[in-house]
């Protein structure tokens, strides 16, 4: 934490104490008692949880009734929940943070503990991802044309024939892409990074993205190992994941278009 940020226990304060008229504080948080160890035992705790969570959700297609392209709806529900919902609940049950003292998160600009919940640059952030979008526009559309890349693409997204078809693809593919980056540039990023350091955070939640594209085109199993190290330096010096969710929701819906047309 750097020296003139505050603590809870320095923001919070109780009511005026009726007979001295001082503040008194709130009960102490985990915060007060952070030690390079115990970041150290949180962040093995996240990179075990994590490579857990990525495993389930590798072989969840294995009880699918077919591919994933015929089961897309399970896809993003299964997405959601190891991507998001029980990695946020381990944050809140086993951490103690992000939920109970999300009023104080946000407000810090120099530490991991924020996983990634910063908006305050959204705007910045978006006009970002729109350059970045515009600049790839015309990579998209020429790997698009690959039949082999095509042919792979229709195992994977679902048919779309008609308007509420595309609308319910491209809706679903924004929620996927939102659980997506937090799990790998909110809760992955920022919890390695409390007790093994900002590089190996952000090398190891690269390895882990390129890692989970594996058995896609091989042009995009390359792009996504240099992409995760990229949007991690990028989400770190951001203190958000809102940049690599901006981006990649932009580009995987233009992609999701150029494969489908």
């Amino acid at each position: 934490m750097m020296p003139d940020e505050k603590t809870p226990r320095e923001i919070e304060t109780l009511p005026d104490n009726a007979q001295n008229g001082e503040q008194m504080p709130v009960e102490a948080t985990w915060e007060e008692d952070e030690t390079a160890a115990t970041g150290l035992l949180r962040a093995l705790f996240v990179l075990v949880c994590s490579g857990l969570l990525l495993w389930a959700q590798w072989r969840a297609p294995e009880s699918f009734d077919g591919p994933i392209s015929q089961n897309w709806s399970r896809w993003v529900w299964t997405s959601v929940v190891f991507n998001f919902v029980l990695p946020l609940g381990i944050l809140h049950l086993f951490f103690g943070q992000i939920l109970a003292h999300q009023s104080w998160l946000k407000d810090q600009k120099h530490n991991a503990w924020t996983y990634g919940w910063r908006f305050a640059d959204w705007k910045k952030h978006l006009k970002l991802s729109a350059i970045v979008w515009a600049l790839s526009v015309p990579v998209l559309f020429y790997f698009s044309r690959d039949a082999g890349i095509r042919a792979d693409y229709a195992t994977y997204l679902p048919p779309v024939n008609t308007p509420l078809d595309w609308t319910v693809l491209l809706f679903s593919l924004v929620i996927y892409m939102f659980v997506w980056e937090w799990f790998f540039r909110g809760w992955m990023l920022f919890g390695l990074a409390q007790g093994l350091g900002v590089m190996a955070a952000i090398a190891i939640q690269g390895a882990a993205f390129g890692l989970a594209h594996w058995g896609k085109p091989d042009i995009e199993i390359i792009g996504s190992f240099a992409g995760g190290l990229i949007l991690g330096a990028l989400c770190w010096r951001e203190k958000s994941f809102l940049p690599a969710f901006f981006i990649h929701a932009l580009v995987h819906v233009t992609w999701a278009i150029f494969v489908k047309i």
